[in-house]
């Protein structure tokens, strides 16, 4: 028998926001602001409005983009024999970010506009050939990403607690896989039970005794799926009168695949929600996994005192 997450949720029970309130912090806690690129003037003709100009870099991640970086050094371009700019050094930021903006100022400016944006995290060079006219919106002042460490410990957080409670929290898929069919009801884990029909996500197949996958008719079985959130496991059993069905003997004759979770984020009950805000609190004061004379670097034990209600055995 063997159990396996085939589609995971696409989002978490707590958003980043709702983190940094529990964790008293502000919108300066995001990813860090790149550092400054190297600029040098291109020895031939070019369109960059001649004058003095900056740069600085911004991150942009899936939750929003850094407040400008540190800036460049100044670079005064003549249209006629150093009409361009060359960019190098330009910083690469962490996991997280998928795309960086490079932002100048007008000839003679002190406003940072926008005058590309690198749709990856690997290039480092760029040449600006550009006028004042075509730059375009300000750069940010105030940081909209999220720190990518609370983005982790989010997802790390409530994966403690699936495996603590045996239960699925976010809408996700799962399969188990076992020999034949069991003596008495076929369990299905990871409470609580969303699909109950093909319709809805729940298919039963199994290998006939001539070796063919079969799906096993919804109208020869029946589905209990307890609600609530303390909900047990779901099970599925052959309707009155009916058996299973014969199949063969391998290792995986029987393939059962259903969807589980509370829902949506708002569905998750409050004590677990509760429970993964002290262990990412945790986290977040306890940087280390061992902290020699501190005791309190141990899991809090009010953790599993929340979670304990919803355990699934």
């Amino acid at each position: 028998m063997s159990l396996s997450l085939v589609t995971g949720p696409t989002t978490e029970p707590l958003t980043v926001a709702e983190v940094k309130q529990h964790l008293r912090l502000d919108s300066t806690n995001g990813e860090p602001a790149p550092t400054a690129p190297t600029v040098a003037l291109v020895v031939a003709a070019g369109i960059v409005t001649a004058g003095a100009h900056r740069y600085v870099i911004t991150f942009v991640t899936a939750d929003g983009e850094t407040e400008a970086g540190a800036v460049s050094s100044a670079v005064t371009t003549i249209l006629a024999t150093h009409g361009q700019v060359a960019l190098s050094a330009i910083p690469l930021g962490g996991s997280a970010v998928t795309k960086r903006r490079i932002y100048r100022t007008a000839a003679g400016g002190t406003t940072y506009l926008l005058l590309y944006e690198i749709t990856n995290n690997t290039a480092t060079t760029y040449t600006d050939n550009i006028a004042d006219g075509s730059l375009g919106a300000a750069a940010p002042s105030t940081n909209t990403t999220a720190d990518p460490e609370l983005v982790s410990w989010i997802t790390a957080a409530r994966q403690y607690c699936e495996v603590f409670t045996h239960r699925a929290l976010i809408t996700q898929t799962w399969k188990r896989t076992l020999a034949g069919f069991p003596d008495g009801d076929l369990w299905l884990p990871k409470p609580p039970l969303i699909s109950i029909s093909t319709a809805t996500g729940l298919v039963i197949t199994y290998y006939s005794t001539a070796g063919v996958l079969t799906t096993w008719a919804e109208s020869l079985y029946t589905v209990e799926a307890p609600a609530g959130p303390t909900a047990a496991m779901g099970r599925v059993y052959p309707i009155y009168g009916g058996t299973y069905p014969s199949t063969q003997d391998i290792a995986q004759a029987v393939i059962a695949q259903w969807v589980a979770g509370y829902g949506a984020a708002a569905a998750v009950p409050a004590g677990i929600k509760a429970a993964m805000k002290l262990l990412i609190g945790h986290w977040w004061s306890n940087r280390e996994a061992v902290n020699i004379g501190n005791i309190t670097t141990e899991l809090p034990l009010a953790v599993n005192s929340l979670l304990w209600p919803f355990k699934a055995f």
